[in-house]
């Protein structure tokens, strides 16, 4: 046995403690059909360490890319990357081949670690970057000796960076924001605290793993404490019921999900008779919080899943990749105020200042500002671009969200206005950048000869991607034909669900187009 051990980080050292217990449960993957303990995790990892080190791969400092299903190979594969002192890049899995593609190149990713159902794309990656990729199968973890469980040593700094997650900006092209392991134990220990998480926990997954959300709050949180994951690949309205009502299972206490998500869940339940309903609602009672988070929640939206799920206010908390979660609504039920996303969290520092002098007005009540954020939650850059990273940050190191904010009188909660760029879109919990699909419409080939991209307010969705287009003389163009365009280069979500065509744009004197006039044509 290879006397490698795993690094000394509070995560490494919690996971190894759980894994002296062998019935204590990590991963339940619903795709496998199978549950992993923390003892069959920590044996993961460390055999997948040992052939990568076998294969006499470089890992450390190295962008160690992963195209994993939801589950336990995800985990493993991202672990392992850690354990190595690699900075892993989880590859969203129904991006479009063009934007994993980026990713992979804008992190200069040294190979993949896949998985086989993944198998036609990584050969499409492999031929479109050069890059190797490395297979993680189900037979591989299925069976292996889970016996010993190795010692933690200070191999690396906590400083060491560790995962890249790209995120939309004001540019167009996603950017890669680099977090540490100082940033993951920070963000994972304040919410802990805040939410109180305990080992005892079950997390009913069904987040994208290459967010914040998804990576941090819903996985390395509960692994982090000792609790439990459920893990599943794809959100489904019926799958997810049929979970929660299932009483032969254990029983869950954590969800988090998008307003998008507990919109579609409501309509579900909506279309039950009365009996079923009933259950439903008495399902929802084993979870002790629930959490709405990646995009405002909408009042209708809130009020209706308090009243289905016999009392379940909805958890709202303010975050973003690069700063983790900023702040979070009262654990206590009854001190969430609707519209504010609470107090900062513990080691959080916010501050809102003037948009029009930078002066701190953060004790000022019903006063927007621009939210600012400081602390050791913070990411560290983004990737390879140093001009970006200093632009997003005051000279007195705060963090400069983008978001306008303001303080309501009551206990100063805080409250979020909206971003300070109309670039900026959230749909269904996804963050997209209107100038990057503008650039993808204007590449089309079909005619388009101006083009401009909005959010419109939707109550399900948070915003709708919203198009509005010159075309070239004597060219038309119908929603179905753009959208079946653009659903080969763009993810779905960032595809626009409405479509306007008009003779002009209107534009300011500087030759901009004021998006603010374009709203109107859509209500």
């Amino acid at each position: 046995m290879s006397t490698w051990n795993l690094p000394n980080f509070p995560l490494f050292a919690n996971i190894v403690k759980y894994a002296t217990h062998e019935n204590n449960v990590a991963i339940d993957d619903a795709r496998m059909s199978t549950s992993f303990t923390y003892s069959q995790l920590v044996a993961a990892i460390v055999n997948l360490a040992g052939m990568l080190r076998g294969q006499k791969r470089q890992l450390q400092r190295e962008r160690i890319a992963i195209l994993c299903p939801s589950g336990f190979p995800y985990v493993v594969a991202l672990f392992t990357v850690w354990a190595l002192g690699g900075i892993a890049v989880p590859l969203c899995t129904t991006h479009p081949l063009p934007e994993q593609t980026y990713s992979l190149q804008e992190s200069q990713s040294s190979f993949i670690l896949g998985h086989p159902v993944f198998k036609e794309r990584l050969d499409q990656l492999s031929e479109a970057t050069k890059l190797e990729y490395v297979m993680i199968t189900d037979e591989q973890l299925l069976h292996m000796d889970s016996k010993h469980v190795p010692e933690c040593s200070d191999t690396f700094s906590l400083d060491t960076s560790a995962l890249i997650i790209f995120t939309s900006g004001t540019t167009g092209k996603p950017k890669g924001a680099v977090l540490t392991h100082h940033n993951l134990e920070a963000q994972a220990s304040c919410l802990v605290k805040a939410w109180y998480w305990a080992s005892n926990d079950r997390i009913h997954h069904i987040l994208p793993l290459h967010h914040i959300h998804g990576i941090v709050n819903a996985l390395v949180c509960p692994l982090y404490i000792g609790a439990t994951v459920e893990m599943y690949q794809k959100f489904d309205a019926a799958a997810v019921w049929s979970r929660w009502s299932d009483m032969e299972r254990p029983r869950l206490t954590v969800f988090m999900s998008v307003p998008t998500v507990y919109a579609k869940l409501s309509q579900y339940y909506k279309a039950q008779d009365e009996d079923k309903q009933s259950e439903l609602t008495k399902a929802c009672k084993q979870f002790r919080f629930m959490v709405s988070g990646s995009a405002s929640l909408p009042t209708t939206i809130r009020n209706t899943w308090r009243k289905l799920s016999g009392g379940q206010v909805l958890l709202e908390r303010y975050g973003m990749t690069e700063i983790g979660m900023g702040l979070s609504q009262e654990y206590v039920i009854w001190e969430r105020v609707e519209g504010t996303v609470g107090i900062p969290l513990p080691g959080v520092q916010v501050r809102i200042v003037s948009e029009a002098d930078g002066r701190d007005i953060t004790d000022l009540r019903d006063t927007p500002g621009i939210l600012q954020i400081k602390g050791p939650t913070v990411f560290k850059e983004y990737w390879q671009r140093p001009d970006a990273t200093k632009k997003e940050f005051t000279k007195d190191g705060w963090f400069i969200t983008g978001d306008m904010a303001q303080r309501i009188t009551h206990k100063g909660y805080y409250q979020i206005l909206g971003r300070s760029s109309i670039d900026i879109i959230k749909t269904g919990g996804e963050k997209v950048s209107a100038l990057e699909i503008e650039r993808e419409m204007l590449s089309c080939d079909i005619g388009i000869q101006d083009v401009a991209v909005v959010g419109i307010p939707d109550p399900e969705w948070g915003q709708k991607v919203s198009a509005v287009v010159v075309m070239e003389h004597g060219r038309e163009l119908d929603l179905q034909t753009l959208r079946d365009k653009l659903k080969k280069r763009l993810a779905v979500y960032k595809v626009p669900s409405q479509l306007k065509c008009v003779p002009e744009l209107p534009k300011n004197a500087m030759g901009k187009v004021t998006k603010k006039d374009l709203v109107a044509l859509f209500q």
